[in-house]
């Protein structure tokens, strides 16, 4: 009997010191929404403030860089309520890496929405041309090359009589040389791509403005910089 108890206490000693040295998982997910900037992202949004909810989900990020709740609600407002695709992409594509097996991946098919926004981004970046616009080049072109045909037809119909007493002028043939031959102008050097070199406190908003370009393309031009972790001195490719 004692040797039974003896066996059961150490079971129970061995128990209490896997739960003190936490060996038990916790639902980090439930620990990552209770961060306090991330109790106020959602607070914001749900008041139709996205610009200060993605405020307080990149403070949240910034307490916790690894909280992949953070990047989804940043995702979801790039993509369906700020319109910056490029940025949606960037969260989604972390959240999946966090959580690739979660519930909320599986029922709001996250992969989905990062195809919906990059064929958005590429709506922006390389837009469809105007149909209208078009079918009107399209007639102008058929009308011109049928007036031509008319007037070349009209041509052959003539008699050749008329031709023949049309004096012709003389035409004298320069002899060809390489010398008086026209030089070709020379072909232009590439073009080199343009890069931004990293100063202390820019970001690629301002580095954006600077240029006169769009976040999301600077974004797209650089596809493995992480926007929040600039480094002075780093080269970024411009659009």
């Amino acid at each position: 009997m004692l040797r039974k108890r003896g066996i059961a206490c150490f079971f129970i000693l061995l128990l209490l010191a896997i739960c003190g040295n936490g060996c038990i998982p916790s639902d980090s997910h439930v620990d990552e929404e209770k961060d306090p900037h991330f109790q106020r992202g959602r607070n914001l949004a749900s008041s139709q403030d996205f610009k200060g909810a993605v405020g307080e989900f990149e403070k949240a990020l910034e307490t916790n860089p690894r909280s992949g709740a953070a990047h989804f609600e940043l995702g979801w407002l790039y993509d369906t309520k700020i319109n910056d695709y490029a940025a949606a992409i960037y969260h989604y594509e972390r959240y999946l890496q966090l959580q690739p097996n979660s519930q909320r991946a599986q029922s709001i098919d996250v992969r989905e929405r990062i195809r919906g926004c990059k064929r958005e981004l590429a709506k922006t970046e390389f837009p469809l041309p105007n149909n209208q616009n078009l079918q009107r080049e399209v007639d102008k072109l058929t009308a011109e090359n049928l007036a031509l045909r008319q007037q070349l037809e009209a041509l052959r119909a003539q008699p050749r009589a008329i031709a023949s007493n049309v004096p012709q002028p003389l035409v004298t043939v320069a002899a060809y040389s390489p010398a008086t031959a026209p030089m070709s102008p020379p072909a232009p050097a590439p073009a080199r791509p343009r890069v931004h070199i990293v100063k202390d406190r820019d970001t690629i908003s301002s580095i954006a403005a600077q240029y006169g370009v769009k976040t999301s393309a600077v974004l797209a031009a650089n596809p493995h910089v992480d926007p929040r972790r600039l480094q002075v001195g780093q080269t970024l490719n411009l659009p």
